[in-house]
């Protein structure tokens, strides 16, 4: 039997006969269903090839608001990296000092000026970790900060951290809060911190955590950006 050139997908050998009996297979059977593999490997393709260029060279504007949680290892750059591979043409802007809650954002006149004229499609906010609370500096700061997010027209997206090495009951109470956080808002949410956790239980080699225990190590900082980018990735895709 002579296959079609556009078929790339092989075919086990089967003992061909024209009538069926059983252990055989009907040759007109056979070259339907060539084709229905044919026509769904070029349909896969296809739509392959039309999401890639969907997002090649797409505009995407990333602003940044936290603390060392953001700035350790470059992570918002590592997010930019991820897109760029998925056609996305991402610029990162990052408003982070060290040890700083979102409250304080709030009282900056330059992040209140970089959230409404930046012209971002998403703006990724990240409270202060270590320690954790009280949650209703958490709630006010990402309510005021997302009436701005939305007077821009951006998305905003709540980042989820994780609770220090020594520290994993801790994990429960900061995600509830982080959940509630993005609820109420409309918000988008990257669960780093729960995922964090159980990709360590699954992965007891990769150390996720710096020396101090608390930051995210490069491999842990990667993780973040993974997540976060598939949290957005996921949103433009709607």
């Amino acid at each position: 039997m002579r296959h079609s050139q556009y078929n790339r997908m092989r075919v086990p050998r089967i003992f061909y006969c024209r009538e069926s009996h059983r252990g055989c297979f009907p040759l007109w059977r056979l070259r339907t269903l060539c084709f229905d593999l044919d026509c769904a490997t070029i349909e896969k393709k296809e739509a392959a090839e039309s999401a890639g260029r969907k997002t090649m060279g797409k505009k995407l504007r990333l602003l940044f608001i936290g603390n060392s949680h953001t700035y350790y290892n470059d992570m918002p750059n590592m997010v930019a990296e991820k897109s760029r591979k998925e056609g996305y043409d991402c610029e990162v802007t990052m408003i982070a000092h060290g040890g700083w809650f979102l409250e304080q954002h709030v009282q900056e006149p330059d992040v209140r000026f970089n959230i409404l004229y930046g012209h971002y499609d998403y703006v990724v906010l990240q409270e202060h970790s270590h320690p954790f609370g009280p949650e209703e500096k958490l709630f006010d700061a990402v309510r005021q900060l997302n009436t701005w997010i939305r007077e821009a027209n951006a998305k905003p997206l709540v980042y989820m951290t994780w609770a220090k090495k020594d520290e994993p009951d801790q994990q429960a109470c900061m995600a509830k809060a982080f959940r509630q956080a993005a609820q109420e808002a409309n918000a988008l949410l990257a669960p780093v911190g729960e995922l964090w956790w159980e990709y360590r239980k699954n992965h007891p080699e990769v150390e996720m955590y710096a020396e101090d225990n608390a930051h995210a190590s490069r491999e842990g900082s990667e993780f973040a950006a993974d997540c976060i980018w598939n949290t957005i990735k996921e949103s433009c895709e709607q």
